[in-house]
């Protein structure tokens, strides 16, 4: 049975701003009618056992329960997951599966992909998926999809990197048909960003661009959702996935920031996700983990709400789930983010 949610857009004098009906919350117009709602999310729970966080992987699962509970009680809109295969260290190749377990543990937080890997799936399988779990859960899961792009993980599924594109348009066809409830697009290019828009699907852009590239793909998506006729008769939304951090002081501000360096630093500068793209990553990165760091938003509630008012988006997702922080900090920083940062931007 396919589930019910849509979103729904409620307008002041000058945007569009998304609200998902029949979901746990609505993003409306505040009682001044000054403006809109930015919505705050976390991620990415990967459910890893690196080699620098070792753990069981009921370890990962349970933490991930704990993880979700703590982020609707604080009041955290919701919590996405990120899927790879053939990590040596367990990254999450089966995202349905980890999504019921956060969506069981919670009554109202929203939980989402970010993203499936949709050229390594069957599109009617992961559709079905989807709409069960929002007829199961009060249509609160969010499918976020991208194409992927290590040849080793198409690979290993007997498929060709090459058909990616191909695969992943027919694939998003049929779930734009089919509506299993609300869809985004992770995107880190123009047509990605068109590729999203032309099919009323919302936008998921990737954490490391500056602000300027940032906009320049929100032009691309609703132009091409503009020029395809407006498909859905509502502008989709659009949300910035961004590594973020709360500090109070320039030593902690510091030591978020070399958490997001040395995250960086496992995965590309050691090559796990080099591959054989083209790209040279342990060659230029100190340059790479230069530009991750300087889009980092990282500070104190106020500042990190000001940077943010900047940016016109509807829905921020905090990259907090490194395995470098000790658990203590990330629960931390995840209480930080309901309890002083939601409300700024709210």
């Amino acid at each position: 049975m396919r589930a019910q949610a849509q979103l729904r857009f409620e307008r002041d004098t000058t945007r569009v701003v998304p609200a998902i009906v029949g979901g746990p919350e609505t993003m409306r117009i505040d009682d001044e009618g000054l403006g809109w709602h930015m919505k705050i999310g976390i991620g990415l729970w990967c459910l890893q056992s690196t080699a620098t966080a070792p753990r069981s992987f009921t370890q990962a699962y349970a933490e991930l329960r704990e993880d979700a509970e703590l982020a609707e009680r604080v009041g955290v809109h919701s919590l996405w997951l990120s899927e790879h295969h053939g990590y040596y260290d367990g990254y999450c190749p089966a995202l349905l599966p980890a999504a019921a377990a956060a969506l069981s543990a919670t009554e109202s937080l929203v939980v989402g992909t970010g993203v499936l890997l949709l050229p390594l799936q069957d599109a009617d399988r992961v559709g079905r998926a989807a709409a069960d779990l929002n007829q199961r859960f009060d249509n609160r899961f969010h499918l976020g999809m991208g194409m992927g792009y290590r040849p080793t993980e198409f690979t290993a599924k007997g498929l060709d990197i090459a058909e990616r594109v191909r695969r992943m348009n027919a694939g998003l066809d049929t779930l734009a048909a089919d509506r299993p409830g609300p869809m985004w697009v992770g995107v880190t290019s123009h047509p990605a960003a068109r590729r999203a828009g032309k099919r009323g699907l919302g936008l998921m852009i990737s954490g490391a661009f500056s602000k300027q590239v940032v906009d320049e793909l929100v032009v691309s998506h609703r132009q091409a959702w503009t020029d395809a006729g407006c498909p859905g008769g509502e502008q989709p939304p659009v949300g910035l996935l961004r590594n973020l951090w709360i500090a109070d002081s320039e030593a902690q501000r510091r030591q978020a920031l070399d958490w997001v360096r040395s995250s960086y630093l496992v995965y590309a500068g050691l090559g796990w996700g080099a591959d054989d793209t083209g790209v040279d990553f342990r060659a230029q990165i100190e340059a790479s983990m230069d530009e991750v760091e300087a889009s980092a938003i990282v500070g104190s509630a106020d500042q990190v709400a000001d940077e943010l008012a900047q940016y016109d988006v509807d829905l921020v997702i905090a990259r907090i789930g490194y395995d470098q922080p000790p658990r203590s900090a990330l629960t931390e920083v995840i209480e930080r983010i309901g309890t002083e940062l939601v409300g700024m931007v709210a």
